[in-house]
């Protein structure tokens, strides 16, 4: 499934290159147009970064606020769908740290399904939304040139998406396969086997791999 087609379809923006590090609060760039991007020269990459830079919070305030996102629970996802499946031509393109270990046991385009199963989802809650408007608030009133000039055509992660990576290989692959993953270290969750293939499991570990972005410009708690 290309980018486009899995906002469409989903209502959320795939992350191609994932990490434990990307958490509630994160900046993005120019999701609309191609891939999303966590990093953009002499702007701030999370909204309470730029609160400090702009000196609306101080040190303790920000250590707290980021702890907060970085912690908030992980509760199964309300989605209509029990798995979000995932074209195999475009797994090799999602930089992720898992994806990129299966990838060295396996070359995954010879797949014949990947998906993200189990669904879990962080939200923004009402608490911290509530304390991010006011901090815009405050800045728009007292810094009209940073809010306007670092982030106010910015998006910003509200809800982070996380699944167990399940994949569907020939059972006739099965032996070179575990030999192969034995090698990586990695750890089976679950696996089951489907007439003539097998579905393997794999956790998270914490990695999202989709997301939820709203526009600073219209944020609202």
């Amino acid at each position: 499934m290309e980018l486009k087609k899995f906002r469409n379809r989903y209502d959320l923006e795939l992350i191609p290159a994932s990490h434990e590090g990307i958490i509630l609060g994160t900046l993005v760039w120019d999701p609309i147009f191609g891939k999303p991007a966590f990093e953009h020269r002499g702007m701030p990459d999370h909204i309470y970064n730029a609160f400090l830079d702009a000196g609306i919070i101080n040190t303790e305030e920000w250590q707290k606020a980021l702890e907060a996102a970085r912690n908030e629970e992980l509760k199964d996802a309300n989605l209509a769908i029990a798995s979000v499946d995932i074209n195999v031509d475009l797994v090799t393109s999602i930089d992720q740290p898992l994806i990129g270990e299966l990838d060295s046991a396996l070359k995954l385009k010879s797949l014949k399904k990947f998906s993200f199963g189990e669904l879990k989802v962080r939200l923004m809650s009402p608490l911290l939304r509530v304390e991010i408007d006011n901090y815009l608030e405050k800045l728009k009133s007292g810094n009209w040139k940073y809010y306007d000039g670092k982030i106010r055509r910015v998006f910003m992660i509200t809800e982070l998406y996380y699944g167990s990576v399940k994949i569907v290989i020939d059972k006739n692959m099965a032996s070179d396969f575990n030999l192969a993953l034995k090698k990586t270290g990695m750890e089976i969750s679950n696996e089951l086997e489907l007439g003539t293939a097998i579905e393997y499991s794999f956790k998270h570990k914490n990695v999202p791999f989709a997301m939820k972005l709203e526009m600073i410009k219209g944020f609202a708690s």
